[in-house]
């Protein structure tokens, strides 16, 4: 446990510059560490979860069921950074989405109101907090632009320039969902592009 508390201090004033060793030590204490498998369920369809996770490695994926039955892709997040079920944070409602890890994942895990009350003590924390909404904000804005506004291959491109270490951590058919094509059309993509790159 010891040296889990020191890789997670590492990457907690790593990711957050401004965190003292003070802020450090009250966010850890909140916190409990996680692991998940491959495809486990970390939070469910359903369920009323106050909880928020910060992603020390792997990365996590949030998707909905349509009317026809399929998955679908809502978010992709990946390490260092923050998230959990929106409805049930800010309006206290069961969540829509599934939150499931890829590949072998490990979240600090807290409870998002007691993260807020520490913000009264170690002002830094709003900080993070604050990090963490901006950061979800901005990867939603941007992800709809493309959705709205670029071709697949360019939504592609895009994606790649913003979030190299999707691709690192992903499965390709998490990706392609992610940017609203098929997974085969998703590996043309990517051997057009390795053709004009050599």
């Amino acid at each position: 446990m010891s040296k889990f508390i020191e890789i997670a201090k590492q990457i907690l004033k790593s990711t957050y510059p401004f965190l003292t060793d003070d802020d450090v030590k009250a966010l850890l204490g909140i916190s409990q560490y996680r692991v998940f498998h491959n495809k486990e369920v970390i939070i469910k369809r359903g369920q009323n979860s106050k909880t928020s996770f910060f992603i020390l490695k792997g990365m996590v994926r949030g998707y909905f069921i349509n009317k026809k039955g399929e998955e679908k892709n809502i978010f992709l997040r990946p390490e260092h950074t923050i998230t959990g079920a929106p409805e049930s944070l800010f309006h206290n409602q069961p969540t829509k989405y599934t939150f499931e890890s890829i590949l072998e994942t490990e979240l600090l895990v807290f409870k998002f109101n007691e993260l807020q009350a520490l913000g009264r003590k170690h002002p830094n924390l709003i900080q993070v907090n604050l990090e963490g909404l901006q950061e979800n904000i901005l990867t939603l804005i941007s992800r709809v632009e493309s959705l709205i506004d670029l071709t697949p291959e360019e939504r592609y491109e895009a994606l790649l320039e913003r979030s190299p270490q999707f691709f690192r951590t992903a499965f390709n058919k998490h990706i392609a969902n992610y940017l609203g094509i098929t997974a085969v059309s998703l590996s043309r993509i990517i051997k057009r592009r390795s053709k004009s790159n050599n």
